[in-house]
């Protein structure tokens, strides 16, 4: 059903966590993208390295698992070039977001219909700042709103839905300071199939 965090970054290795039915016998997994090797967890069968070679062309490719009875349906699994970094909690309130650099990939989940994810971001006054999140372009359940504050708790921009349903908000920053991202389901549902990128 979902592959966490669905993707990594060039040069790197991850390690993700398969989850769904029928992988009686997983032995590996496999993917369409060139320079890529995986090694499976000892203490967890559903827990892989994936170690991704600098030369491997960005990109979203199919991740199947390889079990028992054959290959499984595929799963997008996203290449990039930029330092990934997973969600940590608590972050569930404006007060406690954690601080990200820019130009950083965030991995997370939505894991029930209460939880919001927050982020914190130091911007320079007319910086311009895009923030883009992938949820059903990876095939997971959530339908990703954003919302960006002003560190006083003022919303400056929001966005539910740019590419299909993912949205995308583009900014130019008004004055110098911290400013947070807010990422939810439109809907306040959540689960281990809620992710995002």
């Amino acid at each position: 059903n979902s592959v966490f965090p669905p993707g990594g970054s060039v040069g790197k290795t991850v390690v993700v966590t398969i989850v769904g039915g029928g992988l009686d016998g997983l032995k590996t997994l496999r993917c369409n993208a060139p320079g890529i090797s995986f090694a499976q967890v000892e203490s967890d069968k559903n827990r892989f390295r994936v170690t991704i070679a600098p030369e491997t062309p960005l990109g979203l490719y199919d991740l199947r698992a390889v079990c028992s009875n054959g290959l499984s349906s595929p799963r997008p699994f996203v290449i990039g070039n930029r330092p990934e970094q997973l969600e940590v909690e608590p972050n569930e309130e404006l007060q406690s977001a954690p601080s990200v650099p820019l130009n950083v990939v965030i991995n997370g989940h939505i894991e029930n219909g209460d939880d919001l994810d927050y982020f914190r971001f130091e911007a320079q006054q007319g910086q311009r700042v895009v923030i883009e999140c992938l949820a059903e372009r990876i095939d997971s359940r959530l339908r990703a709103v954003l919302e960006i504050f002003d560190h006083q708790g003022q919303r400056l921009a929001s966005s539910r839905g740019y590419f299909g349903v993912d949205p995308l908000i583009g900014f130019r920053v008004p004055a110098d300071g911290a400013y947070i991202v807010k990422v939810y389901d439109l809907t306040y549902s959540g689960s281990p199939e809620h992710f995002y990128r």
